[in-house]
């Protein structure tokens, strides 16, 4: 082999423990299915809708469970999933779940996303996180990253797919 073809191996085997040491110790799926995982609090926020009105998750809590849609405009794989979040949407009631989309911030201003909503408007809230402080407090190392919660707040749910039956995960 030629320091070119090693050089490639050793690249491609950096590369696959890097992605295995991000990815293989975090659970997706259903938080019964990660193997004697239990249901955990998810994390408090405060952020602003692209109106300036503030959100919390805690004013959900009690009143309904919330499905949390991790993404950002210049995400291919945020925009293939985008119909399927807004068939969501439309097949449950808001009584059912709140949906809330929440921009990363990374890689994408307040401007832009305001601007991408105004050309196609979501039916469910949208979040900017500025600084990616709420991004970093749920640990997502990518997008779309979706986090189910029951009404009591305890995360039910996560990972990079949307649940097949969020609502049926709820029961």
């Amino acid at each position: 082999m030629n320091c070119e073809g090693s050089g490639k191996l050793a690249a491609v085997l950096f590369f696959s423990i890097l992605f295995l040491a991000v990815f293989a110790g975090r659970p997706t799926g259903s938080v019964e299915e990660s193997k004697g995982a239990t249901a955990f609090a998810a994390p408090d926020f405060d952020l602003q809708d692209l109106n300036g009105s503030h959100v919390t998750l805690s004013q959900f809590k009690g009143q309904k469970p919330v499905l949390l849609y991790f993404w950002a405009t210049w995400c291919p794989h945020c925009m293939a999933v985008r119909p399927e979040v807004i068939r969501l949407r439309k097949a449950t009631s808001d009584a059912d779940v709140e949906i809330i989309a929440i921009d990363v911030g990374a890689g994408d201003s307040l401007a832009r996303v305001k601007h991408f909503e105004e050309a196609d408007p979501a039916p469910y809230v949208v979040l900017y996180d500025p600084d990616s402080k709420v991004t970093r407090s749920y640990r997502i190392e990518g997008v779309p990253h979706f986090v189910l919660l029951d009404k009591t707040g305890m995360v039910i749910y996560e990972g990079f797919e949307l649940p097949e039956d969020p609502v049926g995960l709820l029961k």
